[in-house]
């Protein structure tokens, strides 16, 4: 016969995901068992079941933030056919639908200002950097693919630093098309886009 309440599967899901929205409020210096807990809604006992130390819950939850690249980038990279459309991906992500809010872009930043004092956090960083790029690289030599991305992040910077200022699209347009118009000989994408044209 079965004893105890059955497991709630969506849990450590809900645990994941209140430690991000204490860390976008707070910073990771805010993080705790007993925050997280009420934040989620679950017995304080069921933390360390799940995540038996508190540096491991929180390395977990900015990990899980990698899959936020997917509808940034992968997804409407992946259906760009010409170099306007991989401009118009990026614009989308800088201050359109796909862009991140600044709640988020709060997160992402102190991920990065925690990343220089924590190897581990750092690590975190460096893979969500690395996916970036890999999903850039489809499109975009690894040069400017680089390039890309430190502007993308710098944009998403300037929003959160001047919250009350709209960035100029045309601006931002300008700037990517700029990086995504530099030559990039037997770079995949390329060559097939020059062959159609």
């Amino acid at each position: 016969m079965r004893r105890g309440k059955p497991n709630d599967p969506g849990r450590r899901s809900r645990i994941l995901q209140a430690t991000l929205d204490v860390i976008r409020s707070g910073g990771i210096s805010a993080a705790s068992y007993r925050g997280i807990a009420e934040h989620a809604a679950v017995p304080l006992g069921s933390m360390t079941y799940y995540f038996p130390t508190l540096e491991g819950l929180i390395l977990s939850a900015l990990d899980a933030t990698r899959v936020d690249l997917e509808p940034r980038y992968a997804a409407p990279l992946s259906e760009a056919r010409t170099q306007a459309d991989i401009v118009d991906a990026l614009v989308e992500a800088t201050i359109g639908a796909t862009s991140p809010n600044l709640d988020d872009i709060r997160l992402y930043e102190e991920i990065r200002h925690y990343g220089a004092r924590n190897a581990k956090v750092a690590a975190v960083l460096q893979a969500v950097e690395d996916d970036a790029l890999v999903m850039l690289h489809r499109v975009l030599p690894t040069s400017t693919a680089l390039a890309v991305n430190a502007l993308l992040w710098g944009w998403w910077s300037h929003r959160l630093a001047h919250p009350d200022t709209e960035l100029d699209e045309v601006a931002v347009r300008q700037a990517f098309g700029a990086l995504v118009a530099i030559p990039a000989p037997g770079h995949p994408f390329h060559e097939k886009e020059h062959k159609h044209a």
